[in-house]
């Protein structure tokens, strides 16, 4: 995996050409990786912390599965921009070494390096931003070996969501990102200065934004909990159809179940958001602390049947194929002709059937009364049978409060 990702990303580096819209190259499949933000977050924000976080990928052997993004959020700038050169510095008690040398070090263990900055004057914390320091600050990021920015939307001039303004600063530094002839992978984050519940599916939807704006935007204000999680998958699945290879609809970060860290779920409700972000197509970037891992969280993120679901080459999002109450299915289609189908019960208190009913089945595409081979991903033992009829309803016994059944399905033509 990890002689895959340097060769995807030497090609990567070859035949980018600098472009007035993003056309990178990147982002072909979602990209797997970590996020300080749900794990140091300010208080805790270090050179050792990231370093630490690099290195357990590595002994966790998550690296080798295709983490590979180690991204620092906000909190990692001095609290002012050089005076001489007016460029952005690290804080230097927090970050000694500078980021260009721990750039070196996530990149000699064969890791790829992320940082954040903010079209506003002030990030979200308070740091310098990037308003009006666009060229400077993404040729500073090039030189540092900067693989990817993920750029917020907080202390803008005109307030979180004037359209107008923001497509325009976004868009500003997208074009500084293109002229330093280093590919680096562009993320959008409107969710900064936003309201919980937020939806910003007009970063998907607007002619400026979705693909030809960054390789991922936000769809919604920050997923904290269960329940703005939830929200978050529901605005991204009926936005489907403007996610493609290279420019994805991103419902945020992963939540782990250690309750070590200040955001987290339940096992059950982590598992079902980890499947449906595959489902959705969206970035893996985890949110929790690498190197304290429960055992429940590893097994979770090292499941090879949901990343291969993440990571198909068929590129296209899966979305919600029916719902009845509290219940309901989501599907991907798959290289191959195959489907990976979530089946979730949202209910607070009641195990529950949920079922693929025959208007789900007529969005999979399999032939009507033709047999489907079934595999359930995450091996619960639910199901008693291998084979499945199309078009005949198929329900699945399913945990209540967030828990989900992951499946995939293969037409008998092909083999399982």
């Amino acid at each position: 995996a990890r002689a895959t990702v340097a060769t995807a990303f030497a090609a990567a580096l070859v035949g980018w050409q600098g472009v007035a819209a993003l056309d990178n190259g990147l982002g072909r499949l979602p990209p797997m990786g970590y996020n300080t933000w749900n794990d140091l977050g300010c208080a805790e924000m270090s050179e050792a912390g990231v370093k630490a976080a690099a290195d357990a990928l590595i002994k966790t052997g998550l690296r080798d599965l295709g983490y590979v993004y180690v991204n620092l959020d906000d909190c990692w700038h001095a609290p002012i921009r050089n005076l001489s050169s007016n460029q952005l510095m690290p804080d230097p008690l927090r970050f000694p070494s500078g980021l260009k040398a721990l750039s070196s070090y996530v990149h000699d263990r064969g890791l790829r390096f992320g940082i954040y900055t903010d079209r506003g004057a002030l990030t979200c914390a308070g740091r310098p931003g990037s308003l009006g320091h666009e060229e400077l600050d993404a040729q500073t990021f090039a030189d540092w070996g900067v693989d990817y920015v993920k750029e917020d939307n907080c202390f803008s001039t005109k307030g979180p969501n004037d359209q107008e303004t923001l497509f325009a600063q976004f868009g500003k530094f997208r074009d500084s990102l293109n002229r330093t002839g280093r590919p680096i992978f562009f993320s959008v984050c409107g969710g900064g200065g936003q309201l919980p519940f937020s939806n910003l599916s007009y970063y998907a939807t607007d002619s400026r934004g979705g693909e030809a704006l960054a390789n991922s935007w936000r769809v919604t204000s920050d997923c904290t909990d269960w329940h703005t999680c939830k929200f978050a998958f529901e605005v991204a699945g009926p936005l489907a159809s403007n996610a493609v290879p290279g420019g994805l609809n991103d419902p945020d970060m992963l939540l782990g179940s250690s309750l070590a860290c200040p955001r987290w779920l339940s096992p059950d409700r982590s598992r079902t958001q980890f499947s449906l972000w595959a489902i959705l197509m969206a970035p893996m970037l985890l949110g929790t602390r690498i190197s304290d891992l429960t055992p429940f969280d590893l097994e979770t993120y090292s499941n090879s049947g949901v990343l291969a679901v993440s990571q198909d080459r068929l590129g296209k999002q899966g979305f919600c194929l029916s719902r009845a109450d509290s219940r309901s299915v989501w599907g991907r289609p798959l290289a191959g002709g195959d489907w990976a189908l979530l089946f979730l019960n949202d209910d607070w208190f009641f195990a529950a059937d949920v079922v693929c009913d025959a208007a789900c089945w007529d969005a999979l595409a399999f032939p009507s009364g033709s047999l489907v081979f079934v595999r359930d991903l995450w091996q619960t033992g639910t199901l008693t049978q291998s084979q499945v009829t199309a078009g005949v309803g198929l329900a699945v016994l399913v945990d209540a409060r967030g828990a989900s059944i992951m499946l995939r399905l293969t037409p008998v033509t092909t083999s399982p």
